[in-house]
Order: structure tokens, then sequence, then C-alpha cells
């Protein structure tokens, strides 16, 4: 295994890991951006719709290319220009009149956030060797974090105008970048590997195993973040108001579970974890269709969300374990097989309310035991895995 942070004393190390969970919180802001501005847009329902997919869109096609980049040039530059564009995304956004001006600016921060999240997650991976899927599951926790700050200061905008939120959140970003820029780095792992050459591992099918457990764990967190609220409005006969409490329990469980995990981790081996996890989740789902009561929704909403919540960094973490010397490349491809399943999960969703509101719960019910079969055929394949090369 190779040593990518010869240099870095245990003090920066601990200021650098800071630098980049805030580096994921801005990933975290940026992506409910949207969601919460074009309300404030007055665009008609078909360019919202373009304005709301633009993003993802970036996000998929930076996570498509980052990876091996990571590898060659190292998470610093890649992090720097990912920031940069993300600050002059949000500080041109408030003098922009026309919709293709919007469109390209949506599209710029969705790229600079996809990059965030792929070199966030590979980094802390690097830099936590002893401990990758408990620094990660505390590097989600700081994107759960982002999530609820643009809803929240956007909730705020008839006192403090959107335009200012904009401004304060390039601030923000700005002053991440600052830190990004005086902070030393590791070395990139492959700076003079040939590309075919270093994108030889994605063909280890350990590879896409992990990418299959996280196209599952990423429909299913989807689904369950656009279905929790109106499923629970439905099935009551609730208001819009009250029955988002449901997505509001889910939400915070998935934030608690995160960092409640890294205290799990000390206990027990991720792989236990994501089998606990994959029994919760399904065990959340079984409540909510028993349960047909507000709290007893709210409560199983809030199960599955804990469930849900250490799935994501946990696998992540197994995955840097077993190539610790191609995180780049590896969680690129990983990373862009679970956005995959992210972008279908809702529509999949959908499909299944189409005859009966309550079989959305099918989504979670069947991703929880995939999740734990290919827990249990990743854990299979190690030993292989570790035979055809060095692994920690």
């Amino acid at each position: 295994m190779l040593d990518k942070t010869p240099a870095i004393g245990s003090i920066h190390r601990n200021i650098l890991l800071a630098t980049v969970n805030a580096c994921m919180f801005v990933f975290g802001v940026i992506l409910l951006l949207m969601g919460s501005l074009l309300p404030t847009l007055g665009v008609s329902g078909v360019r919202a719709g373009s304005l709301g997919s633009l993003p993802l869109i970036g996000i998929l096609a930076a996570t498509v290319l980052v990876g091996p980049l990571l590898d060659k040039v190292g998470a610093k530059p890649v992090l720097a220009a990912a920031l940069a564009l993300i600050v002059a995304a949000l500080a041109v956004m408030p003098s922009l009149a026309s919709f293709g001006a919007l469109a390209a600016a949506a599209l710029a921060y969705g790229f600079g956030g996809g990059t965030l999240n792929t070199a966030t997650n590979a980094l802390v991976s690097d830099l936590s060797a002893t401990r990758r899927s408990a620094a990660l599951n505390l590097l989600g926790f700081s994107f759960s974090l982002g999530a609820v700050t643009a809803p929240l200061l956007m909730s705020l905008a008839a006192r403090n105008s959107s335009a200012t939120v904009l401004r304060v959140l390039a601030v923000a970003a700005a002053t991440v970048l600052v830190l990004v820029l005086a902070l030393r780095f590791p070395e990139p792992a492959h700076s003079g590997t040939p590309l075919p050459k270093l994108l030889r591992v994605l063909t280890d099918p350990l590879v896409w195993l992990f990418g299959v457990l996280l196209f599952f764990e990423s429909g299913n967190e989807n689904c369950m973040f656009v279905w929790a609220g109106k499923l629970t409005g439905d099935r009551l006969h609730l208001a819009t108001q009250r029955a988002d409490l449901a997505l509001v329990g889910l939400s915070a469980a998935l934030g608690a579970g995160r960092l409640l995990a890294v205290v799990w981790l000390k206990r027990v081996s991720g792989r236990t974890l994501l089998l606990v996890s994959a029994a919760v989740t399904v065990a959340g789902a079984i409540l909510v269709v028993a349960l047909a009561s507000f709290a007893g929704m709210v409560a199983g909403f809030a199960v599955i969300g804990m469930g849900m919540s250490a799935i994501f960094p946990t696998a992540l973490g197994l995955a840097g374990d077993r190539f610790p010397d191609n995180t780049g490349t590896v969680f690129g491809g990983i990373m862009t097989v679970a956005l995959v399943g992210g972008a279908l999960g809702p529509a999949v969703g959908g499909w299944a309310a189409s005859s009966s509101p309550s079989k959305v719960l099918l989504v979670p019910l069947i991703c929880g035991v995939a999740i734990a079969v290919l827990t249990m055929s990743i854990a299979s394949s190690i030993p292989l895995a570790r035979r055809e090369g060095p692994r920690p």
C-alpha cells in the first residue's frame, strides 16, 4: 500500500479533515439549493424542471470524470477548482436575468458539487486509513448539516432576499477555498501512471459489487426523501405541512445515525453495521405499513432513516480498505453507479405508488434485502481480492 500522507503530522491532518468536512458541507448546501430557490425565480413549470435537473446533470458528469484526475493530480487542485466554480456561480446568480445564464450557472455549480463529493470522500478515505468508515460517516453528517442549511436560509428570504442568501453562501464557499489553498495536501498517488493503467482497477468485479450495493442504497434514499411526506399525507389524508413531518423525522434520523455510526464502528465491523443497517431499514418499512397512524408513520420513517444512515459512508469505507491505492478512480466508478440508482429511485417509487401509495414501501424492503445479500457477497469476495494484490 502506498503511503499518501508521509509528511503530514497529526495536527495538520486534523485541520485538513476539518476543512474537507467543510467542503462536504458546501456540497450539501448546493445539492438542495435549486429546490429552495425555484419559488423565487418566477419561471414556468417546464423551465423550473430544467433548472432543477441541471445541477444533477453537472454532479453526474463530474462524478464520471473526476476520479482518475484525483489519483493523477491530487485532491488540492481538484477541490480548489470545484470551490472556485461554485463561488463564481453563486456570486453571479443574483445578477442573472436570462434563463440561459441561470441554466449555465446551475450546471456549473452542480459540476463543482459533484467534484467536491467524490474528492472529499476519496481524501477522507486516504487520511483515515485506520478508521475509514467512521471518518466517512462523520463526513456524511457534514453533508446532512449542509443539506438543511439552504432550505433554512431560503425560508428567511422574506426578511433577507434570496440574492443576499446566495451571496452569503458564495462568501462561505470562498472562505473554504482560502483554507484549501492555504493547507498542504497529500501528494497524488499515481501522478506518472498512464490513464489506461489507472483505469485497470475498474475491471475488478469487487468495485462493481460495491457500486451495485450503493445503487440500491442511493435509490432507496432518494425514493424515501421524495415519497415520505407524500405517502404519509395520501394515506392519512393530512395537510402537506403536517405530512412533511415524516420527511423531517427521516432526515433527522439520517443525520443522527451517521453520528452514532462513528461510535458503533468502534465496537462492530463495517460488514456487521451494513447488515444491521439493512435489517433496520426493512423493519422501518414494516412499521410504516403496520402502524397506520400519524405518530406510527413518522416513527417508522425515522427508523428507515436510521437504517439508511450508515450504509453509504460505511460501504465507501470498506471499498477504501480494499482499494487504498486507487481511491479516486474506484470511488468515482462506485459513486457513478450510485447516482444512477439515485436518479431511478423516485421514479420506481412513483411506478409502485400508481396502484397503491403503500406499495412505495416495497422500495426499502427490496433495497434492504438486496444490500444485505450484496454485503455477504462482498465479504465472500474479499479473500480473492486480497490474493490479487496488496490490501491492508
